[in-house]
């Protein structure tokens, strides 16, 4: 019953936001893809380009991977050892998952932390990009954002798959 009230909790609640921040990745992408477009037009038949395009891309591609990687997670899309653990016996896959889930929420957690003190201290120096002067900070602020959703998506796989392994 305590598995069934954290499934629902986790898809009521965690998923909403991770689709949410998904979505903005989609847009930055597409955001991306068509001033990518637009800039080479530009290069190719009127010999100019956008002002700060090599900046814009690099912020955009914060967004883009990290607003993406819960999603990834939630997808399965992440790398795994399947060569070696379709050999193994479910007891011993199960545990595998717990292990690796709760050492990478670890690792994401102290990521958020790490991510989120620099973004203070960019913040406080005021750093900006060197042809547009866009803050750096807020971008930084996103990174920490789909770091924490991460850690959270990852714990709650965490806890599902201790549930899971308990219960067989």
């Amino acid at each position: 019953m305590a598995h069934f009230k954290i499934d629902s909790l986790i898809e009521n609640r965690l998923y909403p936001l991770v689709k949410l921040i998904d979505k903005l990745s989609w847009i930055m992408l597409f955001a991306l893809m068509t001033m990518t477009a637009i800039d080479l037009f530009l290069r190719n038949f009127t010999n100019t380009s956008i002002l700060g395009s090599v900046e814009l891309t690099e912020l955009m591609m914060v967004i883009i991977v990290f607003c993406s990687l819960a999603q990834c997670e939630l997808d399965n899309g992440h790398i795994r050892i399947d060569l070696i653990m379709d050999h193994a016996g479910k007891r011993t896959r199960a545990f595998a998952d717990v292990f690796t889930q709760a050492l990478c929420t670890v690792i994401f957690a102290l990521m958020s932390l790490s991510i989120f003190n620099h973004s203070i201290n960019m913040k406080e120096y005021g750093e900006v990009t060197m042809d547009l002067n866009i803050p750096l900070y807020p971008f930084i602020f996103i990174a920490c954002l789909g770091c924490v959703v991460m850690t959270l998506v990852l714990f709650s796989k965490t806890i599902i798959n201790i549930l899971k392994a308990a219960g067989s």
